[in-house]
């Protein structure tokens, strides 16, 4: 199967999936970013684009809206992506919140229908961004019975991610 050039950068999953699959990464939480991006680029072999720094973020949860003082991410830059997310003690981004393997992300063209078929699917939303007018934005998290959340990503955001891919940090040995 051939990748669409828009996404090759990306290093898409479906690639060996198949022609329906939108798998895009998988996700871990970790106390130390730094420290993890050293010992699993070496241990996985892989380039690091360099940690991310989001600004505050607002969110909505089952509980009500919250607000994250922001995070520190990143991805391998080679499929299959793996995302490191520093932990954020409280929040779904928590390290003892007792999963092991965070997240599957998945692109989604769209958030909100994709997001009510997987609640109609028995997987509620857990948390989600917001735009301005309170609508979802960018991501959603649904949580599942098998010890990880599905994360719905907004393809609308496919260019962010490669131009970020390209700034690869050269841990790998």
């Amino acid at each position: 199967m051939e990748i669409p050039a828009e996404d090759r950068s990306l290093g898409l999953l479906a690639a060996t999936l198949g022609t329906t699959a939108r798998v895009f990464h998988t996700g871990f939480v970790v106390r130390d970013l730094d420290g993890a991006m050293g010992v699993l680029g070496e241990a996985l072999g892989v380039d690091w684009a360099r940690p991310l720094a989001t600004p505050p973020l607002r969110l909505r949860t089952r509980e009500g809206d919250v607000h994250v003082p922001g995070m520190r991410l990143t991805y391998s830059a080679q499929p299959a992506h793996v995302e490191l997310i520093e932990e954020v003690p409280g929040s779904l981004w928590s390290a003892d919140a007792g999963l092991r393997g965070h997240h599957i992300g998945l692109w989604s063209t769209d958030l909100a229908g994709d997001s009510a078929r997987l609640a109609a699917l028995g997987l509620p939303l857990h948390t989600h961004g917001l735009n301005d007018d309170d609508s979802i934005a960018t991501f959603a998290y649904h949580e599942t019975p098998f010890g990880m959340y599905l994360e719905l990503v907004d393809s609308a955001v496919k260019s962010f991610y490669s131009q970020w891919f390209a700034s690869a940090v050269g841990t790998a040995a």
